[in-house]
């Protein structure tokens, strides 16, 4: 289907860094720009790529774009979007996810963005904003084919696997500890894997609830390390380099910020 597949990675840290912007890809699919999630600060991670980064990226970039789940770290940039075209709504940014999720979506967006700024009066509805795209798994959306399945975390989170045509790629940035749901990443060429480092008895519970601590992701085949690229670690995951980390994790690597990397 795809002739080159591009991923950027715009963020690669955890919702509490302030160290790196929260993990945040951008696909390029035959030129083609689809973003994952949209966490908040956009106009800050933007302006910090276009100084430090190997690729430009402006906010009228942002037409399509796959969600998660609810969380602030990867949603709240949606508000800043809808505001920064609050007046240009003849071309509303694509945006994908279940049904139920696109329903969550607006309902936490509707109390700052219902009102009208227009002078009008009036309400604005969803589809000012965005052109809520309900997907289903194995979705034909031109030039790939899109599948998920939800992963062990709080609220409900999904894991996208995107098939080009000859690759795939996998992406779970919230993903707490379940073999089946790792597994389902086989098929991937290269997956983007939530990464916990430090001590699971953080936030007050066991962490493999919300997130996949390394000795838990150590315990998968060395295929699967080395095709798996960490995202949404914590600010102590390395020192001075990526390619140094923290800790021992086996044939993994951590996915460095303002980085492309090559799929097809």
């Amino acid at each position: 289907m795809a002739d080159s597949v591009k991923l950027y990675t715009l963020g690669v840290g955890d919702a509490f860094t302030t160290r790196h912007f929260n993990t945040h890809v951008l696909m390029d699919v035959d030129g083609r720009e689809v973003f994952l999630d949209c966490p908040p600060y956009l106009p800050k991670m933007l302006a910090t790529n276009n100084r430090e980064g190997a690729r430009r990226v402006e906010h009228t970039q942002y037409k399509e774009i796959f969600i998660t789940h609810m969380h602030a770290d990867h949603v709240n940039g949606l508000e800043e979007l809808a505001y920064l075209q609050y007046y240009v709504t003849e071309d509303p940014i694509k945006l994908y996810a279940p049904q139920w999720l696109l329903s969550d979506i607006w309902s936490s967006l509707r109390p700052s963005l219902e009102e009208s700024a227009r002078g009008d009066g009036g309400l604005a509805n969803f589809d000012w904003f965005f052109d809520a795209q309900p997907i289903e798994p194995g979705m034909d959306l031109g030039g790939f084919t899109v599948d998920f399945t939800e992963t062990r975390h709080h609220p409900r989170c999904l894991q996208y696997k995107f098939d080009f045509g000859g690759v795939k790629f996998g992406y779970a940035p919230d993903a707490g500890v379940d073999r089946e749901k790792w597994a389902w990443f086989d098929d991937c060429d290269l997956v983007m894997h939530d990464a916990w480092f430090g001590p699971t008895d953080a936030l007050g519970a066991d962490i493999r609830n919300l997130h996949s601590p390394i000795e838990d992701l150590l315990s998968m085949p060395q295929d699967f390390q080395e095709k798996t690229l960490m995202v949404h670690y914590a600010d102590g995951a390395y020192d001075d380099d990526p390619d140094r980390p923290s800790e021992d994790i086996g044939h993994y690597r951590l996915a460095r910020q303002f980085h492309t990397y090559d799929l097809k």
